[in-house]
This record gives C-alpha cells, sequence and structure tokens, in this order.
C-alpha cells in the first residue's frame, strides 16, 4: 500500500470530518439551542472517557496488525489473537450499557445542570447516548486492524458516508422532530450501528476465518507479550485523557448547560485542529512500525520518516493554529453568527488553539516510543505529569473557568515541546533533538507566526458577511501555508536538483 496515496486519502476523509463537524454547528445551535447543543458536547466527552476501557487493545492490535502484515513467519499468532479478544470486547459492551442505563438518572439529575430541557427527555438522552457510546468504542479494534492492514482508503469512504449520516442528516432529522433532543441522539445510535457492521465485516475479511480459527499451540504465551503492550499502552492513554480531557469534564459539571454549549465551540475548534494532525500520522505509524521490525537499515528509516512526519505536521499546524489565534473573534462570528459566543471566549479560542496545535507535535513523540514498541519512559513521565497536571486543571476549572485551563494547557503542551522532547529523544533517538526541534518546528512555527503577524496590517473592513469574512480568512491560512510548504526537506531537495539542473544546462549551452 502507498503511504502517499493512504496519507491523501486519510486527509481528504479528515478535513472533510472536521470540516462537517465544524460547519454543522451554526445549524445545531440554531435549531437546537445552546443548552442541547451543550448536551451535545458532553456527548463528545463521554465518547472519549470511554475510550479508557478499550484498556490499550485497540492500539497494541494497530501495531500487530502491521507486524502481522509486514511479516506473517514472526508473527503467525495474530489471527487466533484478533478472534479471542473480539469475544472480550462484545462481552464488555453488554456490560458497559447495562451499567450505563443504571446511571443515566444520577447523571441528568446531578451532573447536568439543564434548565429547558425537560427530565424525562434528558435521562432517556444519556441512556442513548450510553448504547451509542458502547457500539462506537466496540469499532475500536475493528479499525485498528483495518489501519494496521493500511486499507485506509475504504475506511475513509465509510467515514464520508457515516459523517455526512451522523452530521447532516442528523440537521434533517430533527428539523422535522417532535421531541429533537430523543430523535438527535436516536439518529446517532442508529448510525453507529450501520458503521459497526461494515467495519466488522471488512476486518473479518482481512483476517480470514480459517486463519481466525487455527489454534495456538501456547495462546497464553503469545498474550503475555500482547497484554504487557497493551497494558502499557492503556496506562499511557488513561493518563493523557485524564490529563487533556480533565479540564473538560469539570467544565461539563461547574458551567450552565448553556455556557457549556459556548465553550463547546472553542472544545469543537481545538478537537478539529488535532484531528486534522491524525490522517498523516495513521498513514505513517503503520509503515515506521515495519520499518523498525527490519533488522538492516530500519531504525534509520524511521528516523528519516519521522523527521519528515514532524516537517508535514507542523507546516499543517502552525497556519492553521495561529490564523485562529490571532482572529479569535472574527472566527467565531463568522462561523456562528453568535456574538455573545466570540465576547465569551474570544481568549479561550486563542489560548485552546496554540495549545492544540503544539500538542499535535507532541503526539509525535508518543509514536516514536509506540512504533519502538516500549512504552515504559511515557508511562513514567506522564504519571509525574498527571500527579502535577490533573488537580491544577481541576483548580483552574473550579476557580477561573475556561479561561483558567485555557492557560494552563498552553503552558502544559510548551513543557511537552521544550522539555519532554529532550528527554524522549535523549532515549529513542540522541542524535537528531536539536535539528528535530530548531528546523523541523521551531522555525516552521516561526515563519508562520511572522506571516500570521503581518497580516494584521492587511485593510481589510470586516462586515455582516460572513462568508467574505471566512473566505478572508481562508485565504490568510491558505498562504500561510503555501509559504510553509516551501520549509518541507522534501520540497527543499526538490527546489534545490531543479536549480542544479537549470543552472546545468545553462552552462552547457
Amino acid at each position: 500500500m502507498s503511504i502517499k496515496r493512504n496519507a491523501i486519502a486519510n486527509y481528504v476523509g479528515q478535513i472533510y470530518i472536521t470540516l462537517a463537524g465544524i460547519l454543522v454547528v451554526p445549524l445545531y445551535i440554531h435549531q437546537l439551542g445552546m443548552e442541547i447543543y451543550g448536551l451535545i458536547g458532553f456527548f463528545s466527552i463521554l465518547l472519549t472517557w470511554l475510550q479508557l476501557l478499550d484498556v490499550g487493545i485497540s492500539t497494541t492490535l494497530l501495531r500487530e496488525a502491521a507486524r502481522y502484515r509486514a511479516d506473517r513467519e514472526q508473527n503467525p499468532w495474530f489471527p487466533s489473537l484478533f478472534a479471542t479478544l473480539g469475544k472480550f470486547f462484545l462481552i464488555s459492551s453488554a456490560v458497559l450499557v447495562v451499567m450505563g442505563w443504571f446511571a443515566s438518572p444520577y447523571v441528568a439529575s446531578h451532573w447536568l445542570h439543564a434548565k429547558t430541557i425537560p427530565h424525562q427527555d434528558l435521562v432517556i438522552a444519556v441512556g442513548i447516548m450510553v448504547l451509542t457510546a458502547a457500539i462506537r468504542w466496540r469499532i475500536g479494534p475493528y479499525r485498528s486492524v483495518i489501519v494496521g492492514y493500511e486499507h485506509q482508503v475504504w475506511l475513509n469512504a465509510l467515514n464520508l458516508v457515516v459523517i455526512t449520516l451522523r452530521t447532516f442528516g442528523a440537521v434533517f432529522v430533527i428539523r422535522f422532530a417532535s421531541n429533537p433532543v430523543i430523535f438527535f441522539f436516536c439518529w446517532q445510535l442508529l448510525i453507529s450501528v450501520g458503521e459497526a457492521f461494515f467495519c466488522i465485516r471488512k476486518s473479518y475479511q482481512l483476517v480470514p476465518k480459517q486463519d481466525r480459527h487455527t489454534k495456538t499451540d501456547n495462546l497464553k504465551g503469545v498474550l503475555k507479550p500482547f497484554l504487557r503492550f497493551a497494558v502499557g499502552a492503556a496506562f499511557s492513554s488513561a493518563i493523557w485523557t485524564f490529563i487533556s480531557q480533565i479540564d473538560r469534564l469539570v467544565l461539563s459539571k461547574t458551567l450552565p448547560l448553556a455556557t457549556y454549549g459556548s465553550f463547546t465551540v472553542v472544545a469543537t475548534a481545538a478537537t478539529g485542529i488535532v484531528m486534522l494532525s491524525s490522517p498523516i500520522m495513521q498513514a505513517i505509524v503503520p509503515r515506521m512500525t515495519g520499518m523498525r521490525t527490519k533488522n538492516d537499515g530500519g531504525e534509520q528509516e524511521t528516523l528519516k520518516l519521522y523527521r519528515w512526519t514532524t516537517q508535514a505536521v507542523s507546516i499543517f499546524m502552525a497556519p492553521l493554529s495561529l490564523t485562529i489565534a490571532f482572529y479569535p473573534t472574527q472566527l467565531i462570528w463568522a462561523w456562528t453568527q453568535n456574538p455573545q459566543i466570540g465576547e465569551q471566549m474570544s481568549l479561550v479560542m486563542t489560548l485552546y488553539a496554540l495549545g492544540s496545535g503544539i500538542q499535535a507535535i507532541v503526539g509525535l513523540l508518543y509514536n516514536l516510543q509506540y512504533v519502538n514498541g516500549n512504552l515504559s519512559l511515557h508511562m513514567k513521565g506522564f504519571t509525574l505529569f498527571a500527579i502535577i497536571l490533573i488537580p491544577l486543571n481541576i483548580f483552574a476549572a473550579i476557580h477561573y473557568g475556561a479561561l483558567g485551563t485555557g492557560i494552563v494547557w498552553v503552558a502544559q503542551n510548551i513543557f511537552y515541546l521544550v522539555v519532554w522532547s529532550w528527554i524522549v529523544h535523549r532515549k529513542f533517538a540522541p542524535t537528531i533533538h536539536m535539528q528535530w526541534l530548531t528546523r523541523d518546528v521551531l522555525l516552521i512555527w516561526g515563519v508562520s507566526a511572522c506571516v500570521a503577524f503581518l497580516t494584521l496590517s492587511i485593510p481589510f473592513e470586516w462586515n455582516d458577511n460572513r462568508w467574505l469574512n471566512l473566505l478572508f480568512l481562508g485565504l490568510i491560512g491558505f498562504v500561510n501555508l503555501a509559504i510553509c510548504c516551501l520549509l518541507h526537506s522534501k520540497v527543499g531537495d526538490y527546489l534545490k536538483n531543479v536549480t542544479f539542473r537549470r543552472l546545468n544546462l545553462r552552462g552547457e549551452r
């Protein structure tokens, strides 16, 4: 499978998913109101926190599927392992649904501060949320196998259909619904069932029945190293979820549901920034894992690809994050046409945009450890960070609201970039750290910041035409992106080669 084709497919799919999630926000706010939109924001938080129950299995399955595809002789036990874990997820999903239904009345009564949504509707909506989240959690391992086999074009085609139905289809449904709260979440449940069917079917095609039913003589011995790595991945995922999502969870408890709806607009933008970095990582990680499995030259190839990936992520993240950070009020108004959200959340938007852009770069440090099959450093480091950051985020959320959590978010990601990257590289890539930090990250971000700052002097009059305002912001971001693209090593090498060829041709003449 081609990395370029998978990366393009991933970016097309992710850009569409992100744009759909962004474009549907004003439609949701207009048709549902801020309080119900806040409930949708709580649903997003629920989906994120339920990933903790994955216990690292999906992440580890992706790695093992990539290794099995690269060399089946070294990993002949993968199909039977996949079949065993499928049964585990089926049972776990059933238990999760039962527990969630019993917890729904408590969540509706004591956690969410709704003023206009009827209490019974709120209880039913939370119950449907739990069922939908359980199904979407159940899909995780199967999606990982599809990614590990590098069938990412197929997966992105499915994503396009699912996201279209999940977002714009929901807008159509609630427009004619007598009870928009219940109908919205029932629609999400229906789409999730269809998505699960196609993902499970595809993964079973990739791992044939006869291979899955082949018995492994020492399944216990096979499970032991797998579970050891899975526990490490699960612990790392849990710690990272607590650190990065505790602010949103606490704010959902402390803020009125309508105000939390305003914060959800900021959270959607911040999540979109990070999501736009995932396609290239999704395409690169299986290939890096396969490279690292090789004995001859695998390490050098992996580090070269790692640096190119860092540059690519920086080139996409810097223009996007900085454009949002420099123009938060204008963007929020053009996006939602709700001036109150801009007044409440403009500075918060700036902080979360910058922090999320940096966080996308920091995520590569985890991938470097992941492809090396050693997460012990990540576990130790983020255990220490969690002891400090979880109480700090809770304190900031309770006493200073979204502004306080935004400041903590930026500060912690700057720390990861400057200090944590040095610690990780010292162990896994000791020869590249300074070049990685200065050439691959800071240079690109510095140039992008200069371009964004210069655009402030453009005499553009912001007006009531939201599309004209969005067009201007899009042009600013596109020009910034085009300039940053020139800083990628492969682009630079290509331009040098073209220049030298022309100079040689002129010399021969």
